[in-house]
């Protein structure tokens, strides 16, 4: 019996020890393999960001609209189908199926619309890309790729080639703008850079 209550107890003392080394050798391989796989913290970073990245992007406005009046009492209103932030510039925003409408003082009316643009909020201006429609209720009919617009104020500008129809004929130009002049009642559209028109007669 006291041989038995002997290796009892030397049996117990050997796990004490044992024990302990074994869990602390579980803990350093858990460790080392955690350091393996993820590489630690700084791996981990640009998944995190991709992940915000995208999410960033995902955020979205449905059916954005801006309406308002001018100083000379024109009529403005933009609306798109929706609308993104720029990730790059929190004041720009890309906006998708963008049309514009501006009611003249006179009772005339001229559109646009593109299915890609630009909003800066800083600016208030909309710039369309792509193929841009321009049309006026007297009969011009414009395409251009693109166009900037004022959203506060009459002023809209194409800088690169116009091609059309109006009320003449046929027409191209390398610019067009579009204003009211200081002291002019009326909005006009006035075609520089080497204007072609092709004139139709009336019947």
């Amino acid at each position: 019996m006291a041989e038995q209550g002997i290796t009892y107890s030397r049996v117990v003392a050997f796990l004490k020890v044992i024990l302990p080394l074994c869990a602390l050798a579980l803990l350093s391989t858990l460790f080392l393999l955690s350091r393996n796989i993820g590489g630690g913290s700084p791996a981990a970073i640009p998944f995190a960001k991709v992940d915000l990245e995208q999410r960033a992007r995902e955020q979205q406005i449905t059916a954005p609209f801006f309406s308002g009046k001018t100083s000379e009492g024109h009529l403005v209103r933009f609306t798109a189908e929706r609308a993104l932030p720029d990730i790059d510039d929190q004041k720009v925003s890309k906006a998708e199926k963008m049309d514009a409408r501006i009611d003249l003082t006179d009772g005339s009316r001229i559109t646009f619309s593109s299915d890609v643009a630009q909003v800066d909020s800083n600016a208030h201006t909309a710039t369309l890309l792509g193929g841009v429609l321009i049309t006026s209720s007297n009969g011009f009919t414009i395409r251009t790729d693109e166009l900037t617009s004022a959203m506060r104020e009459l002023y809209a500008h194409s800088p690169g080639r116009v091609t059309g129809t109006g009320p003449a004929g046929d027409l191209e130009a390398g610019e067009m703008v579009i204003s009211q002049p200081e002291g002019a009642e009326d909005a006009t559209l006035f075609f520089t850079n080497g204007v072609k028109l092709i004139y139709t007669p009336v019947k």
